[in-house]
């Protein structure tokens, strides 16, 4: 939840789950593609995205704000955006919803934390196979793999910091939503 963008929450379920699974086979079948030549490896990374991943991740983010069914997609857009960028809402009807969401940012954050530790593990392990697929491999196969370890050195160097700043905004969101609503 804490990678989706705002526009991802304008639709309904099945849009978060055909837009986030989509992105996520897209991604992971253009690599299959490369690396393999195969665009059957493309299609079906491509098919099963929404299915594998987009459906987990929709009940995700439902489970962590709840809330955001009841409102219009352009309510839970403008609800995210505001707790994202730690702007004040401005509508007392929305506090709710921006102090609902940025709750669940921080939920979701807690939850991850305990599962950090897989990422120095991957990085270390994604840069052995690319030195072994560098030597022993085809040209693309260690194009790929090189293109993951650049992929793993995002996440270990700069999402930590984009993380920290994003619920630092959220919070900030929330405390002007609590002013909002106190008629502040």
């Amino acid at each position: 939840m804490v990678v989706i963008p705002a526009w991802v929450w304008r639709g309904g379920t099945a849009f978060r789950v055909v837009s986030v699974g989509l992105a996520v086979g897209v991604f992971f079948g253009v690599l299959g593609w490369v690396e393999a030549g195969s665009v059957v490896a493309l299609v079906a990374l491509v098919v099963l995205g929404p299915i594998v991943f987009g459906i987990p991740m929709a009940r995700r983010m439902a489970r962590f704000w709840p809330g955001a069914k009841a409102l219009s997609g352009a309510d839970r857009v403008a609800v995210v955006r505001a707790t994202r960028r730690g702007q004040n809402i401005g509508e007392a009807r929305l506090g709710h919803a921006v102090i609902e969401y940025g709750s669940g940012l921080r939920e979701a954050h807690e939850q991850a934390r305990r599962y950090r530790w897989v990422v120095p593990v991957v990085a270390a392990l994604s840069l052995i196979l690319a030195l072994t697929d560098s030597f022993f491999g085809s040209i693309r196969l260690a194009l790929v793999s090189w293109l993951w370890v650049a992929v793993i050195v995002v996440e270990l160097l700069w999402w930590p910091g984009k993380r920290a700043d994003l619920l630092s905004d959220a919070e900030r969101a929330q405390t002007l939503a609590w002013q909002v609503l106190a008629g502040d």
